[in-house]
């Protein structure tokens, strides 16, 4: 009896799409999750007084919005660059062993374990192309204007900054999984 790849993986190598491009952001969607179901209240939370505290640096041109700007930028960087440094350290976890015991225990890791991260470099990207979007507003744009983007922007940080703790807890029982399945046979 000869089994096809689909036959064992829910996942198949490469996912349906138009182009090369479009089929590899629709499998990095599949695994991010936004939606008050999977999210954390923190998140939500973080993210609301994120917005409250961009639009009121957004309402004001005498209050210090560049100071800001540049500490979000930098937060956003390392967070996005630790969640990859992370990731790397995962797969590399992942040797042939251990997803062979997966495998049969039917736990798929990156959609199980690994998406917390997926969503927080997902949040960080948005968060950067909100941040390029509020330092390119001139100081002569409507106030209403500058209040919704910066205040988009700060939803969007927070919630980046938020969403690291699920993450980590998502690490931390994935490290026990691989340290529970490292004496299976």
């Amino acid at each position: 009896m000869t089994q096809t790849p689909n036959a064992y993986d829910a996942y198949p190598e490469e996912p349906p799409g138009r182009t090369l491009g479009d089929k590899y952001f629709m499998e990095f969607m599949r695994l991010v999750h936004i939606s008050l179901k999977s999210g954390w209240w923190g998140e939500l939370l973080s993210a609301t007084l994120g917005g409250a505290g961009g639009a009121w640096l957004g309402h004001d041109d005498d209050l210090p919005m560049d100071e800001a700007l540049g500490v979000a930028v930098s937060m956003v960087g390392i967070i996005i660059g630790s969640v990859f440094a992370i990731l790397a350290m995962i797969t590399r976890a992942c040797d042939n062993n251990f997803l062979k015991k997966a495998r049969k225990a039917r736990i798929l890791p990156i959609t199980n374990y690994l998406w917390p991260f997926f969503t927080v470099i997902a949040m960080g990207v948005l968060s950067t192309v909100l941040l390029l979007v509020v330092a390119g507003v001139s100081e002569d744009a409507p106030t209403a204007f500058r209040m919704t983007v910066a205040g988009a922007a700060g939803f969007c940080i927070l919630w980046t900054l938020a969403g690291l703790l699920p993450a980590m807890g998502a690490l931390i029982v994935f490290t026990r999984l691989i340290e529970k399945t490292s004496g299976i046979d």
